[in-house]
């Protein structure tokens, strides 16, 4: 047998020579396509500058990536593996080599993640297709890393949304949602498993993401938006939207306008301009749109064309009902409120219905006014969906009329609009784009509206939304009112305030007599007829007013026209 060992032991660990040191870090980050070794260098500089990611003691950090930024400027073509590069790194003790080497790690890291990204930010001699100040550079890839981006919504749209920033390389992110899951998203909301029924959707969609993608910090809040402050929604880069209903959309249009500071020449200051990017599906139909205040119309500006759900003439549902939806609606208009008691869809009593008068134009009409108050729709509770379903499905078969579904009848009811998950997948990628391209400033962003239409094919265009002048929130701040000569101040208070959705605090004339303050209780005028306070025709006036949900006014030139 053989009994002799070497007993010859080494005394050096054989660590690689420090730029191989730091270019194994850089790893499969030097080997990305469209990426050079100098673009995967230029990232580290980015990242080192800015600490390296380290919340404490990035000082050393910041400080080498000044020295390793310069040696790049001055040499152009400098490699990973070149002796200048070599001979900066070995002037650092073994401690920082570690941190910096941590730090490559992660760029490299990050080329690799997020490789899809890498030809729309490095293209070069496409100036006519970017913004004037872009530049092609993978520091793009960590200048998008450090924005701040709020989702509203984690619904169908919401959960796209977020999955597709978080891919985008966006690693800082709020959600905010009322709801909770249930089970019917299941089918479209893929960041939701059935044990997560009942849950916070913005806390699940949250949790799932940063699962998912590691690095990526998504804050979520199951609270109104109309809680959070200015100094919220300061923070944040751009807001995007995947709401379900309009009121919110206007608050939220409002409140992001509002933030803007203009200097003395009355333009805005670029650093406090949020855009809002605002999606939204209907079937196979969906819309993405970008307001970017103050040059693109605000969402206000065409809320007016916005359309509502069904509506049907009252004479239509009660004597000539030709379609299913027509006796939903008997339904729920006409026979709901004349319910006297209510136990369960079988037990309950129903006044009988009045006769449908000649001039009736609300629901009120049907009902006897001496009569007790109606039981209270509760859309969410079977039981009062099954007796209206019922009750269609009676009226349906007196008029020999088909169609009446349970489903139908929560539709109508609650106003649900279908949703197909490749419609929420298509639009929340263009709303994802808009604002990956306002960020990066890669490409230009549209102006201002995208339409796609699915049910006939894959269509889809872009148009632009033009200001309306009227707008409360973005016009020129000059409203024109018709109202007859006999009608109150109190009645063009009411007239204003609803028509803008606004609450009219003061009004005062041209010479700045003070017809009508809030604030200061002077109200006596409001109950006087307009012909006793303004000249005959009309007057300018000027009017303060805030929006709904607001504590700051602002003022108007008011222009009433008065009409014999």
């Amino acid at each position: 047998t053989h009994t002799h060992t070497h007993t010859h032991t080494h005394t050096s660990t054989h660590e690689p020579p420090p730029a191989a040191m730091l270019a194994s870090a850089l790893g499969s980050g030097t080997k990305v396509s469209y990426c050079s070794e100098k673009d995967t260098l230029d990232l580290l500089v980015s990242m080192l500058r800015n600490g390296g990611g380290e919340k404490n003691g990035g000082g050393a950090l910041k400080a080498f990536g000044e020295k390793l930024g310069k040696l790049l400027e001055e040499s152009g073509g400098t490699t990973v593996a070149s002796a200048e590069v070599e001979a900066l790194f070995s002037e650092q003790d073994e401690k920082l080599r570690d941190r910096i080497a941590s730090v490559a790690k992660k760029a490299g890291k990050r080329l690799k993640g997020f490789h899809s990204m890498l030809p729309l930010l490095l293209r070069k001699g496409h100036e006519d297709f970017t913004w004037p100040d872009f530049e092609p550079s993978p520091q793009n890839i960590e200048a998008l890393a450090s924005k701040k981006v709020l989702c509203v919504g984690a619904g169908g749209l919401g959960c796209e949304i977020l999955k597709n920033l978080a891919l985008s390389g966006i690693k800082n992110i709020v959600v905010i949602d009322l709801d909770t899951i249930d089970l019917s998203n299941l089918n479209r909301q893929f960041l939701f498993r059935r044990k997560d029924v009942g849950k916070p959707k913005a806390q699940v969609a949250a949790e799932f993401i940063e699962k998912r993608c590691p690095g990526v910090k998504v804050e979520w809040y199951m609270k109104k938006i109309q809680e959070f402050g200015d100094s919220f929604y300061r923070q944040f880069s751009v807001v995007i939207a995947g709401l379900d209903n309009i009121k919110a959309r206007l608050w939220l249009n409002a409140k992001l306008f509002s933030l803007i500071q203009f200097d003395e020449d009355g333009d805005p200051e670029p650093d406090t301009i949020i855009p809002l990017v605002d999606g939204g599906t209907e079937g196979f139909k969906g819309q993405a749109r970008l307001f970017f205040y103050p040059f693109y119309s605000c969402f206000e500006c065409s809320a007016a064309d916005v359309q509502a759900g069904p509506k049907f003439e009252l004479c239509t549902i009660s004597t000539m009902p030709r379609i299913a939806e027509h006796c939903i609606a008997y339904a729920l208009l006409v026979q709901w409120p004349n319910l006297e008691e209510f136990r369960n869809h079988k037990e309950y009593k129903l006044r009988a219905v009045k006769n449908l008068p000649k001039d009736a134009t609300e629901e009120k009409d049907f009902v006897d006014s001496k009569a007790p108050n109606s039981v209270k729709l509760d859309k969410d509770n079977p039981e009062h969906m099954t007796w209206l379903y019922e009750r269609a499905k009676q009226r349906a078969a007196e008029f020999k009329i088909s169609g009446v579904t349970y489903n139908l009848t929560m539709q109508y009811v609650k106003n649900i609009i279908p949703a197909i998950a490749s419609t929420n997948a298509l639009i929340s990628a263009a709303c994802t784009n808009e604002a990956i391209k306002y960020l990066t400033h890669c490409s230009p962003i549209f102006n201002n509206y995208f339409f796609y239409s699915g049910q006939t094919g894959c269509y889809t265009r872009t148009f632009e939304y033009k200001k309306n002048p009227n707008c409360f929130t973005c016009g020129a701040q000059k409203i024109t009112v018709e109202i007859k000569a006999s009608s109150t101040l109190g009645e063009l208070k009411d007239q204003i305030d609803k028509k803008y959705a606004v609450e009219t605090t003061a009004f005062a004339t041209q010479t700045m007599t003070t017809l009508f303050n809030k604030g200061l209780r002077i109200t006596e005028n409001l109950v006087k007829p307009l012909e006793d306070l303004l000249p005959k025709g009309g007057a300018k006036l000027v009017m303060s007013a805030r929006k709904l949900g607001f504590s700051q006014a602002s003022n108007f030139t008011l222009i009433v026209q008065m009409m014999d």
